[in-house]
């Protein structure tokens, strides 16, 4: 992936992203992130080729998104009506992993770069 665009902290959405794609092709995925796979291949196409070990980094990643997910869709079943402010989002998918209900607001937010990679690269979500 070219982040060139990318600075700082920004730089950390390549190895989550990365990694999550990954766990998506496992046979028995944890997180099974299809749009983290989907984006990963759009970027780098020989993302899955490189040599990439496994990494506590990466599993700490992937085990962390799915306990965010585990706990957003909890929360969302108890409060339908919730605004969301999803920050430093990066390139996670999370809104398309969950499918919050439609009666949810849910904002995806990080530095201006990193927003134009979603655009160019993540299907919108239906929440405003």
């Amino acid at each position: 992936m070219k982040d060139t665009e990318l600075v700082g902290v920004q730089k950390t959405l390549s190895p989550v992203l990365r990694a999550k794609a990954l766990d998506n092709r496992l046979p028995d995925p944890i997180l099974g992130d299809e749009y983290a796979e989907q984006t990963m291949r759009r970027l780098d196409p020989d993302y899955d080729h490189r040599r990439f070990g496994t990494s506590q980094l990466g599993l700490a990643a992937v085990v962390r998104a799915k306990a965010h997910d585990d706990w957003a869709r909890g929360f969302l079943a108890d409060h339908p009506d919730a605004v969301v402010l999803h920050l430093g989002c990066g390139l996670d998918a999370r809104v398309h992993r969950i499918d919050p209900p439609a009666t949810v607001d849910w904002y995806d937010l990080d530095y201006p770069s990193v927003i134009e990679l979603r655009k160019r690269f993540l299907r919108a979500s239906t929440t405003p």
